[in-house]
């Protein structure tokens, strides 16, 4: 009788143990810090690179229980985006949303070749689902050190001018107009006759109030919520190209994160991405007619085949310097 009852005593004292150590465990998880992820860009708290971070974390917050605390730094509140890239290296940021991969590797520039794009469905196509050409340009970042998140878009781009619209290529003869320090890009516009003048995105409104450039371009979104209209009168829908932006982490960052975290930032990472595109597009259309209401005078009726003969000289040098593959790649892509 003893014996049973000391029985009975030890199997509800290791059943008791084992509560407080699943409770305990499961406190510890509760109470663990979250890992940080700090994320900077350098488009004002308006652009929809804020609102794309801000539902990454809302997504990750709920898919990860709280285990990753995201902090996102808009306005170029870290630095300017040329200087992203080393910030992720040395780990004084852990990724940024940017339009960089150009500067990752020069291959990648087949991205921001003009006219390269036939509409938004084939951008889709390229790069927000999974495909032959987002597996390569994703093995390259990552080769390069940067584990990729999501490719986002800025929208297809058009050029705004202060002294007279773009109606066609030849429009652009002489003019000085600031263009991403994008090789391929700076190819087309020589040959479209225009002078383009690299320069980092956070000095451009003060170089258009100054007059050191006279045009620019972009996708409506950033000529919107930069307030280009205020010094610049006519905005002319070319809509020569489409540089898509790229939600990134270093990947010394990525390789630290626990396994079965892994998949879960990148199902948020998914999530957003796609609404980012969806969202950015109808912002987009929408805010041409904005700015046609702040007072720009918008040219509809462009000839966009008049860019062709131009965007092709750009392709015959990017294809002489790194092959066609990717090129064809992307042609090929439905």
């Amino acid at each position: 009788m003893i014996s049973r009852r000391r029985a009975v005593l030890a199997l509800n004292a290791l059943v008791l143990a084992a509560g407080l150590t699943g409770i305990a465990t499961a406190a510890g998880a509760q109470t663990a810090k979250p890992i940080t992820m700090r994320i900077a860009h350098a488009l004002p708290e308006t652009h929809g690179y804020s609102l794309w971070l801000a539902d990454f974390k809302k997504e990750l917050d709920t898919l990860a229980q709280g285990r990753v605390d995201v902090q996102v730094f808009p306005n170029a509140q870290l630095g300017k985006e040329t200087e992203y890239l080393e910030g992720m290296k040395l780990g004084a940021i852990d990724g940024a949303v940017m339009g960089r991969h150009g500067q990752i590797d020069p291959r990648l520039d087949v991205l921001n070749l003009p006219m390269i794009y036939r509409d938004e469905a084939h951008v889709s196509a390229v790069l927000h689902r999974d495909g032959p050409v987002r597996e390569k340009v994703d093995a390259i970042m990552l080769e390069k050190g940067f584990k990729v998140l999501g490719w986002g878009e800025l929208g297809f781009r058009n050029i705004t001018t202060k002294t007279g619209p773009v109606a066609k290529a030849s429009d652009l003869k002489g003019i000085v107009i600031r263009v991403p320090n994008v090789e391929p890009w700076l190819a087309a516009f020589r040959a479209w006759g225009a002078n383009p003048t690299p320069m980092d995105f956070s000095e451009l409104y003060s170089a258009l109030q100054q007059g050191v450039v006279t045009a620019q371009e972009n996708p409506p979104e950033l000529i919107y919520t930069s307030k280009f209209y205020e010094v610049q009168k006519f905005l002319s829908l070319t809509q020569h190209a489409n540089i898509p932006s790229q939600f990134v982490v270093s990947k010394a960052y990525w390789d630290k994160l626990p396994d079965d975290l892994k998949p879960i930032v990148l199902k948020a990472a998914r999530a957003s991405q796609d609404r980012q595109v969806a969202a950015t597009r109808a912002a987009n259309a929408k805010l041409v007619a904005d700015l046609e209401k702040a007072g720009m005078t918008v040219v509809r009726n462009v000839d966009k085949e008049s860019f062709r003969a131009g965007a092709e000289v750009s392709w015959k040098a990017f294809e002489a310097k790194y092959g066609g593959d990717l090129i064809k790649a992307i042609q090929d892509t439905k």
